[in-house]
């Protein structure tokens, strides 16, 4: 069998690896579990705890499986005692289905029930060929050991796993904190060291398990030691104690603030490595509060010592005598408050930085010494002592010894002492037999142990320091890992690529073994000797992601050396053995990433998804673009991942490494690149790497290129690289010349202005995907700005970014975009430079005057307060978008059923200047005043923004009479939604108001030539009610007529200050499971025969923002209903709202993942309305969670979402044809017409024209 043909019997399903970023230990019984299948019936799953209960006592399980008693005690399983007491039971599990559980103590007198503490216990049964057996301490529900079994012909479960020994009792296997228990360690203390001074007899004498120490380095390892990336002086050998010598350096404190103005004002007085790293301590321990550093700490700490390490920044001595055990000691005290910050995060603590803090502690434990007891002890490193007093040796080598190493280290150790035994050992044994063996024997040992105190060991040499804290699975699980790196070693450049993935897996198994140990997190009360193996576990799990970066880094060069994405593509074939061998390769690197405990909920999801993909019986084992179109959102997904990632990492290390290099005056280019290093030494480096590979394959696959038109048209421009869309990068781009200009734009958030940025903007290309009819695709294409996409970084890195400087022609078509050089030096090129067409015969500009003309000269505003049923809402009093609310209501009415609409009323025209009056007359004058300021035509840059930040305070002032605001909650009754799905059912049974989306409907909006789209503010989730809450969001949207934004809109427009005028819609909410935005005409080329929808899961945010990721986005032909899938949903996550929820059910079930955020939005961004009927603006109570598009109806079920599309148009084209064919905007949503949630309601919150 060929190499990947053998792959496929070890790529592995995600079925048995799921904990590994979930915290419990990881299943493993060898490459069998590789091949388990899932999802097919039940499997025994046994149940045990072991513990000596009172009499009258006995434990019982109870979770969220009717087998478990669906959470409730009086139907809980009674586990059974046996000797040991041992109590256990065994039950038929579901494959496939995540069970959550906990054990109840229950005493039979008084039937009281003893619930544990912490989070539920959680698994998920592997496959129909393997069983479970659970281990579990009693109210240590992070403590959980799983174990799989094969099952034999009858399919008996093995016997139960006795559960893991309390911490007294002297188990070897691991605990909490990922080493023996306390008693054990203290009992080991001598031991320990005896075994690993064994080790290294071994190692020099070229026997036992680990090499020799000059060979200790695996050949596919990289590692950080202190000499890998030595950048100070050579090593001297001196046969004399030295003069002190003054000390150099620049510490420049202007700028600086917080830790890095502490680290360089205190590193003037520090000057050796002791000094330093005190420094360290004041920073990362004594200066944070409860000694938990923040992330600008972290990240100050971690650039300092890494120069200090590699020797950018110089230790000296001072003439004092500290021995090595200081160093230590101190080490010990930043390794427990780095512990400290990794394991609240692992348990949800609520800190500043999140992921990012984890990150970067986890990267400072490599800069740390060792805390080894033999290095605390009051001599550590006696043995160099014995060496240079040895007499089988030259004087001269002896005086070099001694005074270059011997008294330098207890004087003041140091990184430099380091280099200068690795250049010692490279000499002495440059010549076979110049020097004595014993003296080189000795001098090997010495070599090994100063690398231990350095943390700049071998993996294999850290690994084998760990083994005495393992246990039996564990150190089975490690000894396979040492073993496929020795095959690989063996294999040289040449190791075949089943080896390479072999040795990834188990490497990403044995790594999952230390981070499941390490998940509990440190108590304080914990010994100095746990806490001395915990550093060596945390360095064993940092050291294997390291290895596993030259791995991924290896099986890529084959992938690439066999074609790669043309491979894929071509020869590979979909569903063939390079695909398998490309999704594996991708899903340990996703892992790897979990298990630094980032991002951990989307990584499972995206696991879960590349096995419904790519794996067996998968879309892609079928073939077909469908098919490659679905794991192209996912690769894609993958691949923004790692970018995210990677922004992470720059974002917390480039500038404090531009600061502090610009304060020390380190060499300027290592601080220049520190933080893309970082991130080119990530396993994220990788993981985009892959993801890109299987991206373009993918595309290719699919008969696409890396472009995606967004507006059609024929653009001349300079091709000038920006941030983003703003006035600001507009200026920069356009500087010193008169060129129009094609803009190259690193990141946008779909709610920019393009009219504003000025006649020069001739087109666009944007470095990320966009939904094609979000905000700012719409206003693009109302400007006539020729606009492109391109997500593809490598693409662009060899095709695009060569271009820029130069004129260029952009190209957009409905099937083909083209970005090439061009003459464009001409008057007549020039004259080319925007050539589209927006409309019939008007520009942009002209369109949307006339637009906004028509809709000023018809304003009637009113001159008492009223509320106005959404029915009797009329364009000249309540706006335009109102006005056709309340037309769709009736026509919704008409429809049989088609679709629905909210219900909803309307504060007219008038009434903001009413509650300003109502406000004073110091109020009234000021919002005059105010508005007049507006009017100025040169108002620009901060005097524009304090003008309309002037003009909204006067506006926040306005006063609402309460019996208004009784009004309109009055107009919504608990059960006026009863028919409109379950938000208000759900409001409802919680016994809460009903929920409202307070809207804009200004007479500046939603006009043919001027949409507006997304200017204004939406406030979602508002209690009817709560007058306040009401008053509030009112207020808002009010206000939002006065933004920046909003103001230089309406100049563009032609549109004076004081003729826009702001009513207030007011509508339920509804919170769809999936909302949409659909064109009547295809917008690319104005097709009107088809029709062209985007959804996306939850609230329609993600579609009308700039939500990076892309829709379900569908076509469909009117004229046949011919449904055409263009692309699948990858959106990382979705927003809900609480209320979609029923009661009695966590928000989090929304999501496969299970994890729940709630969302601060940007309220100056305000009005994105799509999918949500306001969802857009500052949200109350909307959540995030994590979407798993395997477990979408829309991606997995080709039938549904045809069915899906199908109805859309025939909701779109009843709609165009009421407005007399002429092309429509309308947004919605789906929510279930039917409790099963099988069928779909559509809900319609608001249309517009689509020019």
């Amino acid at each position: 069998m060929g190499s990947l043909g053998r792959m496929r019997a070890l790529a592995p399903s995600s079925r048995p690896q799921r904990q590994l970023c979930r915290g419990a230990a990881p299943i493993s019984r060898g490459r069998t579990q590789l091949r388990v299948q899932a999802n097919k019936g039940q499997v025994p799953v046994t149940i045990a705890v072991t513990k000596q209960l009172e009499f009258g006592e006995s434990f019982r399980v109870v979770g969220n499986l009717p087998t478990f008693g669906d959470w409730d005690l009086s139907r809980a399983v009674h586990l059974k005692w046996s000797d040991g007491h041992i109590w256990s039971t065994t039950l038929q599990v579901p494959v496939g289905q995540e069970v959550c559980f906990k054990i109840v103590k229950w005493k039979e007198e008084g039937g009281k029930a003893d619930w544990e503490g912490g989070d539920d216990r959680k698994f998920t049964a592997l496959g129909p060929d393997y069983g479970l057996n659970i281990s579990c301490k009693f109210n240590a529900t992070d403590s959980t050991k799983i174990e799989a079994f094969k099952l034999g012909d009858g399919a008996k479960s093995a016997a139960p796993a006795p559960a893991a020994k309390d911490a007294q009792g002297g188990a070897p296997a691991a605990n909490g904190n990922g080493a023996t228990s306390s008693r054990d360690d203290k009992e080991r203390g001598v031991s320990g060291s005896k075994e690993r001074e064994r080790e290294r007899e071994k190692a020099a004498a070229g026997t036992g398990t680990r090499a020799p120490a000059s060979a200790s380095l695996s050949s596919y390892e990289e590692v950080s030691r202190s000499t890998s990336a030595w950048v100070g002086k050579d090593a001297e050998f001196v046969r004399s104690r030295q003069e002190k010598k003054e000390r150099q350096g620049t510490w420049r404190l202007d700028g600086l603030q917080g830790a890095e103005r502490e680290l360089v004002a205190g590193d003037q007085n520090a000057h050796n490595w002791l000094g330093k790293l005190g420094l360290l301590k004041q920073v990362l321990v004594d200066a944070p509060h409860m000694m938990r550093p923040s992330l600008e700490e972290l990240a100050a700490a971690y650039v300092y010592a890494t120069w200090v390490n590699t020797g950018a920044i110089e230790c000296t001595e001072t003439g004092g005598h500290h021995r090595p055990n200081h160093h230590s000691g101190l080490a010990l005290q930043m390794f427990r408050s780095l512990e400290w910050v990794i394991g609240d995060a692992g348990v949800g603590a609520a800190t500043s930085g999140g992921e990012a803090r984890v990150v970067a502690a986890r990267r400072m434990h490599t800069r740390l010494p060792s805390i080894s007891g033999e290095f605390r002890v009051s001599t550590p490193l006696t043995r160099i002592r014995d060496i240079a007093h040895r007499n089988d040796i030259p004087k001269n080598l002896k005086d070099e010894i001694k005074h270059t190493l011997q008294n330098k280290l207890h004087r003041s150790a140091g990184p430099e002492d380091l280099v200068a035994t690795e250049a010692m050992l490279a000499r002495v044994t440059a010549r076979p037999g110049e020097y004595p063996d014993a003296f080189v024997h000795e001098f090997r040992l010495f070599t090994a142990e100063l690398r231990e105190f350095f943390n700049a060991s071998g993996l294999l040499e850290l690994l084998d320091t760990t083994l005495p804290s393992l246990d039996s699975s564990h150190k089975e699980v490690v000894g396979q890992f040492k073993s496929a790196m020795a095959a690989l070693d063996k294999a040289g450049e040449h190791a075949p690529l089943d080896d390479l993935m072999a040795a990834l897996f188990m490497g990403t198994q044995a790594r999952a073994y230390y981070t499941a140990g390490l998940s509990a997190g440190l108590r304080n009360d914990v010994g100095d000797e746990v806490l001395a193996m915990r550093q060596r576990w945390r360095l064993a799990e940092i050291r294997i992601e390291d290895y596993v970066f030259v791995l991924l880094s290896r099986v890529i060069q084959q992938l690439e050396d066999a074609g790669g994405a043309v491979m894929l593509a071509k020869g590979g074939g979909p569903g063939g053995g390079a695909w398998r061998v490309a999704a594996a390769a991708l899903t340990n690197g996703l892992r790897h990433l979990g298990l630094s405990q980032y991002a951990t909920k989307e990584l499972l999801v995206l696991e879960n998804e590349l096995e419904a993909w790519l794996g067996p019986g998968g879309p892609m084992a079928r073939g077909g673009r469908e098919g490659a179109l679905r794991a192209k959102a996912t690769a894609e997904r993958c691949q923004r991942l790692a970018s995210q990632y990677s922004d992470v990492v720059m974002s917390v290390y480039c500038a404090p490494a531009a600061r502090l290099g610009g304060a020390l005056d380190v060499p300027e280019h290592m601080a220049r690149i520190f933080g893309e290093s970082e991130v080119r030494a990530s396993v994220a480096f990788q993981v985009s790497k892959l993801a890109g590979i299987l991206v373009r394959a993918l595309r290719a696959a699919c008969g696409m290129d890396a472009w995606d038109g967004l507006v059609t048209g024929d653009s001349v421009g300079r091709l000038v690289a920006v941030e983003s869309l703003s006035p600001e990068c507009m200026e920069q781009a356009t500087r010193g010349h008169s060129d129009p200009v094609v803009l190259l734009v690193a990141r946008a958030d779909g709610d920019e202005e393009v009219g504003p940025l000025g006649k020069r903007l001739a087109g666009v290309v944007l470095r990320q995907e966009l939904p094609h009819l979000s905000h700012l695709g719409v206003r693009a294409r109302q400007e006539g700005v020729t606009f492109a996409m391109c997500d593809d970084s490598e693409f662009v890195r060899t095709n695009v970014q060569p271009l820029t400087g130069k004129m260029v022609r952009l190209s957009v078509a409905s099937d083909k975009v083209t970005l090439e050089a061009t003459d464009g030096t001409t008057a007549a090129a020039r004259a080319r430079a925007r050539s589209v067409s927006p409309g019939p015969g008007q520009q942009p500009k002209q369109r949307a005057a006339a637009a906004g003309a028509a809709g000023v000269s018809s304003t009637r505003k009113a001159s008492s307060w009223e509320v106005v049923p959404l029915a009797d809402a009329l364009t000249e009093t309540c706006g335009a978008k109102a006005a056709k609310c309340g037309e769709l209501e009736a026509l919704a009415r008409d429809s049989t059923g088609l679709f629905t609409t909210p219900p909803g009323v309307v504060l007219p025209f008038g009434l903001l200047e009413l509650a300003v009056a109502a406000g004073g007359v110091s109020a009234q004058f000021e919002f005059e005043e105010a508005l007049r300021a507006l009017e100025r035509p040169d108002l620009e840059g901060a005097a524009l923004d304090a003008a309309c930040a002037r003009m909204q305070r006067a506006v926040e002032g306005a006063v609402i009479p309460p019996d208004v605001l009784d009004r309109v909650a009055s107009a919504f009754g608990a059960s006026s939604s009863a028919a409109k799905g379950r938000p208000a059912k759900a409001a409802a049974k919680a016994g809460s108001s009903v929920l409202l989306a307070v809207r804009s409907s200004a007479n500046v909006e939603d006009l043919a030539g001027m949409s507006a789209a997304g200017l204004y503010e939406s406030k979602v989730g508002v209690p009817a009610a709560s007058r306040e809450a009401l008053a509030t969001a009112i207020t808002a949207v009010w206000s939002s007529l006065y933004t920046r934004r909003a103001v230089m809109s309406r100049r563009t427009a032609g549109v004076a200050q004081h003729d826009a005028a702001m009513a207030v819609l007011v509508m339920e909410l509804v919170a769809p499971d999936v909302s949409f935005v659909l064109h009547t005409a295809r917008p690319s080329d104005a097709n009107a025969h088809v029709l062209l929808a985007e959804l996306a899961p939850g609230q329609g945010e993600t579609l009308a923002s700039g939500t990076r990721g892309t829709p379900w986005r569908l076509e469909v032909d009117k004229r046949n209903s011919k449904v055409d899938t263009l692309a699948f949903a990858n959106f990382s996550r979705a927003l809900v709202h609480p209320s979609a929820v029923p009661v009695g059910l966590e928000v989090k079930a929304k999501a496969t993942a299970g994890a729940v955020r709630y969302k601060d939005f940007d309220e100056t961004k305000g009005g994105r309305t799509g999918g949500s009927n306001g969802a857009g603006g500052a949200a109350s109570g909307l959540v995030e969670v994590e979407v798993d598009y395997s477990k979408q109806r829309l991606s997995t079920d080709d039938v549904y979402r045809e069915g899906v599309a199908r109805q859309l148009a025939r909701v779109g084209m009843l709609i165009e044809n009421f407005y007399g064919k002429e092309a429509q905007d309308i947004e919605g949503g789906l929510v279930p017409a039917a409790p099963d949630g099988k069928t779909l309601q559509v809900v319609v919150f608001q249309t517009r024209p689509q020019n």
